[in-house]
């Protein structure tokens, strides 16, 4: 909530207490839950997690200027660019990244999330994830909410107080539109998860015929899920209003990407149809209610030829990842390089190569490419290994949306940085968390609970433990 109210915590004042918070309940999740068996997070997977951690304090490890220029010859040239003082000859000694400062704040954010994944990877192993869903709906639903309101009343200031240089398209309380829906391209689908897990799950009880489907949309279980359904249109309508080509190409996907879960894993024809018109009659819905034309439109006036304008910069940055091809410029530092390296457009400055998997290679090089492919591939395998075996309805839609989420989210970074974002980071840190979790896997405490709970019912009850259940 905070990294997405305080502007995505883009500023010093709100990343580095979101920091604190990510350090303190990671925290929290690991030691709490000591007990919780270490397949729910792989030893693969957080050591890959921890290498990653290792190639950035590598890149700021202060060396000879005769060994960084061995290692990165470009590193020293860009230097005498940026450091006065450098390019006098007056330091001996400097690290690989050419802006160690900004390093040092991309390492810090970086260990919490990764801390955060961990700790929250464990905890809803233990404790499961469905009322963090939950939580997350109705938080998604009041952000939704600002944005509308805001986009409604073409206010230019977020909050109607807190100006913007001119240029800047927001949308409720991120500076970015296309930041706003890139977080809600990770929530939404975990909202349309909970709806169609609830819809898989309702009306497995239901008797044949219509009117004991009519009579179950009166039941609590069915406006729960009216409620849900009413959540996921307000957060899907803000979404298409931010004009967001890239959020709402990733929201088709995510419906889509649903669909197919639905059919392919709800047994009942009925319930499948059932899910079916509620994913179409929400796309149709939010189309109809922002206006198809102004929607098409906005695809019709991009240049497709140019990616509106992204393949220049996307060739800069191919041009850093070329010369840096080792070590990188340094995590968080491609501002730099960008201003040199910036030769096809030149209207703008292009501070990022909004493609972040080019963006990580200018910055990282094959130090951090190496072990950040080893991560993802570790990410894939253990929710691949998650997914095998008998588990809950729930919680398998929940791990569903969260793949969802990740694969939308994974789209829209190859035309933006929304994850760049630290508001954005974290919740794509706990949505990776939900897709990880297993269940299976509970603490001796709730075990201990458990037998206690079962000794106290027969001590008060004269039938035998399995007939009071």
């Amino acid at each position: 909530m905070w990294g997405a109210l305080a502007f995505g915590a883009v500023y010093s004042w709100a990343y580095w207490p979101l920091a604190a918070t990510c350090i303190l309940f990671g925290t929290a999740g690991v030691v709490g839950t000591r007990q919780v068996d270490l397949a729910a997070t792989s030893r693969a997977f957080a050591a890959a997690l921890l290498t990653v951690f290792g190639a950035i304090v590598a890149q700021l490890v202060p060396l000879p200027v005769g060994t960084v220029a061995l290692v990165s010859p470009h590193t020293i040239e860009l230097l005498r660019e940026l450091n006065p003082a450098f390019a006098a000859g007056s330091i001996a000694n400097h690290t690989l990244s050419v802006w160690p400062r900004d390093s040092s704040t991309g390492l810090v954010l970086y260990g919490a999330l990764a801390l955060l994944c961990v700790g929250m990877t464990r905890l809803f192993s233990a404790w499961g994830c469905r009322r963090f869903v939950e939580g997350l709906t109705a938080f998604a639903v009041v952000l939704a909410l600002v944005g509308i309101v805001q986009r409604s009343s073409s206010a230019e200031a977020i909050y109607g107080i807190w100006k913007l240089e001119p240029g800047r398209f927001p949308f409720g309380p991120f500076v970015n539109r296309n930041h706003y829906a890139g977080w809600m391209v990770m929530a939404l689908p975990l909202t349309l998860a909970l709806l169609i897990a609830g819809i898989d799950r309702g009306m497995r009880g239901v008797k044949q015929g219509w009117r004991h489907r009519v009579l179950w949309f009166s039941s609590a279980e069915a406006s729960q899920l009216i409620l849900i359904a009413a959540a996921a249109v307000v957060m899907a309508l803000s979404l298409v209003m931010t004009m967001s080509r890239s959020g709402i190409t990733a929201f088709a996907l995510s419906v889509a990407m649903t669909g197919w879960f639905a059919v392919r894993t709800v047994r009942s024809r009925t319930r499948r149809v059932v899910a079916a018109a509620c994913l179409g009659l929400l796309f149709v819905l939010v189309l109809a209610w922002t206006g198809p034309t102004l929607v098409a439109n906005r695809f019709a006036t991009a240049d497709w030829g140019e990616f509106n304008n992204r393949k220049g910069a996307w060739l800069d940055a191919w041009s850093v990842v070329r010369d840096f091809p080792l070590t990188g410029t340094g995590l968080n530092t491609y501002w730099a390089p960008a201003l040199f390296y910036q030769r096809h457009e030149l209207d703008y400055f292009f501070g990022q190569a909004h493609n972040d998997y080019l963006q990580l290679a200018a910055e990282g090089g094959l130090m951090l490419i190496v072990p950040a492919l080893a991560c993802v591939v570790f990410l894939v395998r253990d929710i691949r290994a998650a997914m095998i075996g008998q588990e809950e309805p729930t919680t398998r839609w929940l791990r569903l949306g969260a793949v969802t989420a990740l694969v939308a989210i994974g789209f829209q970074e190859t035309v933006e940085f929304s994850l760049q974002m630290p508001g954005n980071a974290a919740l794509f840190a706990v949505v990776c968390a939900i897709a990880l979790h297993r269940p299976g896997f509970v603490t001796t405490e709730r075990k201990r609970w458990a037998a206690a709970t079962r000794f106290a019912v027969s001590a008060f009850d004269s039938r035998p433990l399995q007939e009071t259940g």
